[in-house]
């Protein structure tokens, strides 16, 4: 199998989001499939598809920010009767090691994961704790952050209990033990103006902005050990 590129003109485009993103992502988590398609024509979001006979079996969307410098892989999904045939890891040589770094030449790329002590297994979505291990087979690592992703338009929730995990740094961090709070301050502070209008201001947003500004930088935390890994349950 083969990894393509995926554009707005796609014609998989449809059933990509149908049997990969709402089978995979709950609602609070997953942009729409118009916010998908002018992402990937306007440029704001990349695309990487593995497909076979005429169906979509993985893909990978990234968002880059180029005020921070961090490219964010905002979705990746596997078809469940695909999974554990090697079909992630293609994925992850195309957003990680591949096409998109040499595209972006990123500072970081980083990954919204559910906390296994926030989210269940579940048959179509998956098992949090064995997408961290898979995350951590690929050398990823967590940021010390209580992390929670933002409500990503009106009439959406926030999503409590995420991991923010680095999958790659560029030249510039290479073999860092910690991560400049700056660039993540930067992505957050954007991400959240984005999505839920200003910087957020109540008691879990203050906890994540003030974990981004440790001093030393922001630790990273192995990605196989999910009870040392921050929970933000309240948000």
């Amino acid at each position: 199998m083969q990894v393509a590129a995926l554009g707005p003109d796609h014609p998989l485009l449809d059933a990509v989001y149908d049997d990969l993103l709402v089978t995979a992502f709950p609602p609070d988590e997953l942009i729409t499939r118009d916010e998908l398609r002018s992402g990937l024509a306007g440029g704001a979001m990349l695309g990487a598809l593995v497909a076979a006979d005429g169906r979509p079996m993985g893909v990978a969307l990234g968002e880059f920010s180029a005020e921070s410098r961090i490219l964010l892989l905002a979705y990746m999904s596997v078809r469940g009767d695909a999974r554990s045939g090697g079909i992630g890891g293609l994925l992850m040589d195309s957003a990680v090691r591949g096409s998109w770094q040499e595209r972006l030449s990123p500072l970081i790329t980083l990954a919204e994961i559910e906390h296994p002590a926030a989210h269940s297994a579940d048959a179509q979505r998956g098992d949090p704790g064995a997408r961290l291990r898979f995350y951590a087979r690929q050398g990823a690592k967590a940021l010390d952050v209580p992390y929670f992703q933002p409500a990503l338009r009106p009439g959406a929730s926030r999503v409590p209990g995420m991991v923010l995990g680095v999958l790659a740094t560029g030249p510039a961090l290479a073999g860092a033990i910690a991560i400049p709070g700056e660039p993540v301050r930067t992505f957050l502070t954007e991400y959240f103006v984005t999505t839920e209008g200003k910087l957020p201001d109540d008691p879990a947003g203050r906890r994540l902005f003030e974990a981004v500004e440790q001093p030393g930088g922001i630790a990273l935390l192995p990605m196989d050990d999910p009870a040392g890994l921050p929970c933000a349950h309240d948000v």
